[in-house]
């Protein structure tokens, strides 16, 4: 009896490491209806913070929350600035840290007009982190990652918590499910299961 469950593990496991990461993302994958704009993305190649801009270590609440301080007395600039942030064409007046030391655009929005993928609308916090040009962590310039807080009511959510996706440098997400913001990283620790 040991071997048939042993073996039936053995086949699930193959499985499972055959999937497109879209097949293996968790059901939370499909909750939201957020598109990261290209305008926002390449925005993060060269961002220039305002002369008015002012210094912080961190950006955003809660679960949404990413601190960019890589060290005592580090601080990185600080804006507000009206642009779309969700890709629904609306603009909204959305916080924008600069992390200069590890060239990470983070992007905050307490967002009252997000969609689930349902098309019911949700009230949701909404972090976007998009990776800029000569980041630290050599990752490709215009991806990065989302993340948004939802209560359980919220788009089919099964609690509430942070869901995020990852996604590449056309916006494509890669890897969605329940997220932490990873703050040592610049990144989301993603938790997917396969369908």
């Amino acid at each position: 009896m040991s071997k048939i469950a042993f073996v039936v593990a053995g086949l699930a496991l193959a499985a499972a490491s055959i999937l497109s990461p879209a097949e293996a993302a968790d059901t939370s994958s499909s909750l939201m209806k957020i598109k990261v704009p290209a305008a926002l993305i390449a925005k993060a190649d060269d961002p220039k913070p305002p002369a008015t801009a002012s210094q912080k270590t961190s950006i955003g609440k809660g679960k949404t929350t990413a601190n960019t301080a890589n060290g005592a007395g580090d601080t990185d600039s600080v804006w507000v600035e009206q642009i779309d942030v969700d890709g629904d064409g609306d603009v909204e007046a959305a916080s924008l840290l600069w992390d200069d030391e590890d060239k990470v655009l983070y992007v905050y929005d307490e967002n009252d007009s997000l969609v689930c993928a349902d098309g019911a609308p949700a009230t949701a916090d909404l972090l976007i982190a998009i990776n800029g040009k000569g980041n630290a962590r050599h990752r490709p310039t215009g991806s990065g990652f989302y993340v948004v807080s939802l209560d359980a009511t919220e788009c089919k959510a099964e609690v509430a918590e942070a869901y995020g996706c990852k996604f590449d440098a056309k916006g494509n997400p890669t890897a969605c499910g329940v997220a932490e913001v990873d703050d040592k990283n610049d990144d989301i620790i993603v938790a997917t299961a396969s369908k």
